[in-house]
């Protein structure tokens, strides 16, 4: 997610924590008490927000976090959530490895994997959020039942993402090499683009039994 820096941005972070946290606030009371919260789910990759906020828009029974490096992204994404006011999700701009370190076990219901970086060189493999480190985190994190699911539109990722789960302690339990938007599901802005240049989309989920 490459947006170009405004001063706004900044500015709309810093004085809304509330809607954005960062490493340095992970300690805060009201963060603490988000992770406490029943049905929580995880978005990596929030980007300008579309997906997530409309699954909290339409399920106000479930509570979303999202995670973004991208301070750009998330201040678009936080000047959506206020206007929404919405009150079941809450945005964190960190490196995903370094809040994976600090949140306890079994707290997610589900954990979506939205047209992550493809990262291509063999030597980038490691940075790919389907890769088996990343995957056993994602194991620990979530609850018995749990899902992740992933969608991407690059057919290497896929590829390659499908031997990592089938190597994990998770099951398989949907593969979809041309993904049709489900009933229960939100499209990214990119799956938005994608699908309007008759791109097909790839899906897999697989589940902590």
């Amino acid at each position: 997610m490459r947006l170009k820096h405004r001063p706004w941005g900044d500015e709309f972070v810093k004085a809304h924590p509330e809607l954005i946290k960062n490493r340095y606030t992970l300690e805060d009371s009201d963060f603490l008490d988000f992770l406490k919260r029943d049905n929580l789910e995880l978005e990596i990759g929030v980007g300008r927000g579309d997906f997530i906020i409309n699954k909290a828009k339409k399920h106000p029974e479930v509570n979303y976090l999202g995670i973004e490096k991208s301070m750009m992204a998330l201040a678009i994404t936080g000047k959506k959530i206020g206007e929404e006011h919405l009150e079941n999700l809450l945005l964190v701009n960190i490196d995903v490895s370094y809040l994976f370190e600090r949140l306890p076990d079994a707290i997610f219901n589900r954990i979506y994997l939205n047209f992550s970086d493809p990262w291509p060189k063999k030597r980038q493999h490691k940075r790919r959020l389907t890769y088996p480190s990343y995957l056993e985190a994602y194991f620990r994190l979530l609850k018995s039942g749990g899902e992740v699911i992933f969608k991407t539109d690059n057919d290497v990722l896929f590829a390659d993402s499908k031997e990592y789960f089938a190597s994990s302690k998770f099951s398989v339990i949907s593969i979809d090499e041309d993904y049709q938007l489900a009933m229960d599901d939100e499209e990214t802005e990119y799956e938005h683009k994608f699908r309007a240049l008759g791109v097909k989309i790839k899906r897999l989920v697989a589940r902590k039994d």
